[in-house]
């Protein structure tokens, strides 16, 4: 008795979730993940290490702008006539 107690207690509790789940819940589709694209790096003071980073294409777009922008502010600052910002 004790077991049917229990079979019966599991049977609903996996069956609850299967019924409450409505079809437009079914019926979204899961979110397309972007694809990740690696760039590998060598290691500094390393003859045979490497490194990889893996983003997505907008992420690289920052990160690239991100670094042009320190480039040019590195190098900006050492052109002769310009000023440093206060």
């Amino acid at each position: 008795m004790r077991f049917k107690l229990m079979a019966l207690a599991a049977a609903v509790s996996f069956a609850v979730p299967a019924i409450a789940q409505t079809p437009s819940d079914a019926a979204t589709p899961a979110p397309k993940k972007e694809k990740k694209t690696c760039r590998r790096y060598a290691v500094t003071g390393s003859i045979i290490g490497t490194r990889a980073e893996c983003h997505t294409q907008a992420e690289w777009a920052a990160i690239d702008a991100a670094n042009a922008r320190n480039v040019d502010d590195t190098l900006g600052s050492a052109r002769p006539g310009k000023t440093l910002p206060n």
